[in-house]
């Protein structure tokens, strides 16, 4: 074995199935309790302030997220190798025609990055202002 030969290591997992797949979906349904039990906690003990704000808007955007991704991989099932044309691979799939409601719903669940990345977001803004928050009460608590 030679340590210095490469090989490409993609970032896709495809899920054996369908164990892999009830597996994943019931780490959505997890994550998405998760959210509301966090969002439900901040509301419950009346944390206020702009980072709080921004962390529950990261706990509703990510679980629409789930609720966008747990659909599109359950719509994805009604789907069939025949739905797609593969130019060159993963990379250059399409769907085919003629367009039905599920191939609508299907497509535009792969678009979930849009709800993602601001909820990503704003989480990054909530850890910041908690950070710097922490920062000015280290600070008083040293004068």
């Amino acid at each position: 074995m030679n340590l210095f030969i490469t090989v490409p290591a993609w970032a896709l997992q495809s899920h054996g199935a369908p164990e892999g797949l009830y597996v994943h979906q019931m780490a959505h349904i997890l994550y998405m309790c998760a959210l509301a039990y966090l969002y439900w906690n901040i509301k419950r003990t009346s944390f206020s302030g702009r980072g709080w704000r921004f962390l529950q808007l990261f706990c509703l955007l990510m679980f629409l997220w789930n609720i966008i991704a747990f659909t599109g991989h359950s719509v994805g099932l009604v789907l069939g190798q025949s739905d797609f044309f593969k130019d060159d691979g993963y990379w250059h799939t399409r769907l085919l025609g003629p367009i039905t409601a599920v191939k609508l719903i299907y497509y535009l669940t792969k678009m979930d990055h849009l709800v993602c990345v601001p909820a990503l977001f704003f989480l990054f803004l909530s850890l910041r202002i908690f950070y710097h928050d922490s920062l000015k009460q280290d600070r008083n608590e040293e004068s």
